[in-house]
């Protein structure tokens, strides 16, 4: 009996310095094969779509791009990969991060052993409207017909938000944009309700785009989208936590991709000196290049940059900030100091 309790004792201390030993592996075999492996689904404009040139484009690209940057210096050093759903993260070791519009939940999380990042956009369900309906909040859909995504729940919280509102309903659910665009224009529908980053899309791709549609300012649901990593992942969950950081602190102190390399003179601040690699501190903390926060900003930009060229104001989606604004600005993108 001692020489089996000995041996179960082994068998354990040897399972947790396996266990540890490959928590620590991610970043460790990323360098050994030469890139970073991400996870995305190429099904909406803005966050992940062709660029027509064999690769992709989009937030959810871009949050990749600069965990890539971060590790490598650069963010063409990376495999893009279809993750149809989340599952894939926890059944192949093949994938690193997954970034693909997926909703932050305990269930998703929790089920899969998987652990959220930093949210990288506050999404929610809205309504899509023609300009010329003069529509300009959700209550004055009353009595009137809403398209909806003929997908998830999204008839459920449209019913639940109208419920609480007083507001009659009447719900018409549709398969894809083009037959909401058909009801929109004959005015079978008053509105189209959707997630607002589904709608951005489908509105680029209407006739007139965002001269034609407004999305009303009222979000009816909380979606935050964050991407994933495997528990486990610890020292590559900091990473990709920080480099995601790392875009809104350098939105907050100015920092872009087209002034970092004459922003030392300007903030001799030591916060600021760590985050361009000058001082050291930050890099040897996360096992990294002292220049990564540098690296990210300079290859990829700040997040400003990251939202407005793929679903705001320079890109065809034309989405308002909203929720996505700076703290300092009413929004919610907020980051712990890099220090």
């Amino acid at each position: 009996m001692k020489y089996v309790g000995k041996l179960l004792l082994l068998t354990l201390v040897l399972t947790g310095f396996v266990g540890h030993a490959q928590a620590g592996s991610r970043l460790a075999g990323i360098r050994t094969r030469g890139v970073l492996t991400c996870g995305i689904l190429p099904a909406v404009a803005g966050f992940a779509a062709s660029d027509g040139k064999g690769g992709f484009q989009g937030l959810d690209v871009d949050t990749c791009r600069a965990v890539a940057a971060a590790i490598f210096g650069t963010p063409d050093k990376i495999k893009f990969v279809i993750a149809e759903n989340v599952s894939q993260l926890k059944d192949t070791d093949a994938i690193d991060i997954v970034a693909r519009r997926i909703t932050w939940s305990l269930t998703r999380a929790t089920s899969n052993a998987l652990m959220f990042g930093p949210i990288t956009f506050y999404d929610g369900q809205g309504f899509l409207v023609p300009k010329k309906s003069g529509v300009i909040t959700a209550k004055q859909l009353n009595g009137k017909a809403v398209c909806v995504q003929a997908v998830e729940a999204h008839a459920t919280s449209v019913a639940e938000y109208f419920k609480a509102s007083n507001l009659s309903l009447t719900t018409i659910p549709v398969p894809n944009n083009a037959i909401a665009e058909r009801a929109l224009k004959s005015g079978a529908c008053a509105a189209y309700s959707a997630d607002v980053t589904w709608l951005g899309a489908a509105r680029a791709g209407m006739a007139g785009g965002a001269d034609a549609y407004d999305i009303l300012p009222e979000m009816i649901s909380k979606e935050p989208l964050a991407p994933l990593v495997r528990q486990g992942d610890d020292q590559f969950f900091e990473i990709v936590r920080w480099s995601i950081f790392a875009m809104i602190v350098a939105e907050e102190r100015g920092l872009s991709s087209q002034n970092i390399d004459s922003a030392a003179a300007g903030h001799p601040e030591l916060e600021t000196q760590q985050f361009l690699g000058i001082a050291a501190g930050n890099g040897k903390a996360l096992g990294l290049d002292e220049k990564w926060a540098y690296n990210i900003i300079k290859t990829v930009g700040n997040y400003a940059e990251v939202f407005d060229r793929n679903v705001g104001r320079n890109s065809p989606i034309k989405l308002e900030r909203g929720l996505n604004r700076l703290w300092t600005n009413g929004g919610l993108m907020y980051a712990p100091r890099l220090r």
